[in-house]
């Protein structure tokens, strides 16, 4: 849901700037037809316009105005805008008169246009930020936020979130610290028991497929051992850990914190791909996906054939595994095995397995077995490229030895990944080779680039022609 609402948020962002100077040309163009009769414009013109528009894009972004990582209250945007457009008008009247074209350019012309340009960029944001406080207050992207604090604190969040309907975030629950970790043991024992139904909680909600998006500390700096510990507790979760700092922590992040609700909050463990990024990766993934379909349409058929005729039992195999944010989902797979392993203790394929059958055995040697996760792909539960999903078991066995397990679960997980086309693809049977590939895992997602998952899908077509590494 996180990830769903900052893909909102940064379309959001580059659809204003696109339409703010499509709001500008129009406002140019219809004054020119009323005013003049006509659409053919004169050099002089033209050059007004085109410096209207670059100028509008250099001004609003200085402004903040197409930044994703904060929310601006509508009144400072208004104010924003206003500055912005009046400097921009400015400018452009001084240029036209210092290029000696304002003699050639009617007043009226450039005086109605500017005024119908400003009238058009104000009621269009007026106008989203109406559409968006309608949808946020009944629509199905809000954020569910969970909010652990010093009583005083934690209820004046309370409050702010539970008027602020329009904001698009959601208390979940809240919990209150009376004490802190640096005072005696009798108050030490009151934090550690409220922070254990913390995390008892937020893994509830992530089981009960209603994961928590983010957890809110509230708590002043002076308490650091306290807000470390919080971090620390969370680290192996997929929620967003944001800090929101008292009046003397706002003086060491100045400019870092999203306004939410006239609340200053600074998200310190958000390695979620930007939104250009999820919506070129989602679009990327659907047409890959669409086109495997359909052109291995006829090796589907003659692998689902192939496993049906040689033993007992479903040519699919369905598991349970963690997708993002941790939520369970249902991946698909050729059977190539005479047990169906799903929940409790499921034993990793080693080396001349007895259970993987003669035709299980070639299609996990080239991954054909992976083929179906098309179809999830399709869905929308898997990315072609991303961590690769792990069996609910070996998920809860790893994320409580592994420091950050669950961060790879910040993003969709893939039919291939980093981690395989770098040597982890196969067995994890030590803790090491675990490490290894969470660890790969996370540098994909902090490095991502188009370029990146090209690479990833050349190098596993190579992978999988060899048949390395897998049994």
């Amino acid at each position: 849901m996180n990830a769903l609402r900052r893909y909102h948020q940064s379309l959001r962002a580059r659809s204003y700037s696109g339409l703010d100077l499509l709001i500008i040309l129009m406002s140019f163009v219809v004054c020119h037809y009323l005013y003049l009769g006509g659409l053919e414009f004169s050099p002089e013109r033209i050059v007004i316009v085109v410096a209207a528009l670059g100028l509008t894009y250099i001004a609003f972004a200085a402004a903040g105005l197409y930044k994703t990582s904060r929310t601006l209250l509508l009144h400072s945007i208004l104010n924003r805008m206003t500055v912005g457009w009046f400097l921009v008008v400015t400018s452009v009247a001084l240029l036209a008169f210092l290029t000696k074209i304002a003699g050639d350019v009617s007043r009226v012309w450039f005086g109605l246009s500017t005024i119908l340009a400003y009238l058009g960029l104000i009621g269009a944001r007026v106008a989203s930020a109406v559409v968006m406080m309608v949808s946020q207050k009944h629509g199905t992207t809000r954020v569910s936020v969970v909010v652990v604090g010093d009583e005083g604190r934690t209820d004046d969040l309370v409050d702010r979130l539970t008027v602020s309907g329009w904001s698009g975030y959601d208390l979940a629950k809240a919990f209150r610290l009376k004490g802190s970790l640096d005072l005696d043991a009798e108050a030490r024992t009151d934090v550690t028991r409220v922070l254990n139904e913390l995390t008892a909680f937020v893994e509830s909600r992530r089981q009960a497929s209603e994961p928590v998006a983010e957890v809110w500390i509230a708590l002043p700096l002076a308490q650091e051992a306290c807000i470390k510990d919080i971090i620390a507790r969370l680290r192996n979760s997929s929620v967003d850990v944001c800090v929101v700092p008292d009046a003397f922590g706002m003086q060491l992040v100045t400019g870092a914190a999203m306004n939410i609700a006239d609340v200053a909050v600074i998200n310190i463990s958000d390695i979620r791909l930007p939104g250009s990024a999820e919506l070129f990766k989602r679009l990327f993934d659907w047409v890959v996906a669409l086109l495997a379909v359909l052109m291995l349409a006829p090796v589907l058929l003659a692998i689902a054939m192939a496993v049906k005729l040689e033993s007992r039992g479903p040519v699919l195999f369905r598991q349970h595994r963690y997708g993002i944010d941790g939520k369970e989902i249902e991946v698909w797979k050729f059977r190539s095995m005479s047990v169906q392993e799903n929940r409790g203790a499921v034993v990793q394929a080693t080396r001349n397995d007895a259970r993987v059958t003669r035709i299980g055995a070639i299609l996990r040697k080239h991954s054909l077995d992976e083929l179906p996760q098309f179809v999830n792909v399709l869905q929308g539960s898997m990315s072609i490229v991303g961590p690769r999903p792990h069996a609910v078991s070996h998920n809860e066995e790893y994320r409580a030895k592994i420091d950050g397990y669950m961060m790879r679960h910040k993003i969709k997980p893939g039919i291939t990944g980093w981690a395989q086309v770098n040597g982890w693809r196969g067995e994890t049977d030590t803790l090491e080779k675990m490490e290894g590939r969470v660890r790969y895992d996370l540098e994909y997602i902090r490095n991502w680039s188009p370029w990146l998952d090209l690479k990833i899908i050349l190098l596993t077509v190579a992978h999988v022609v060899s048949g390395k590494d897998a049994y």
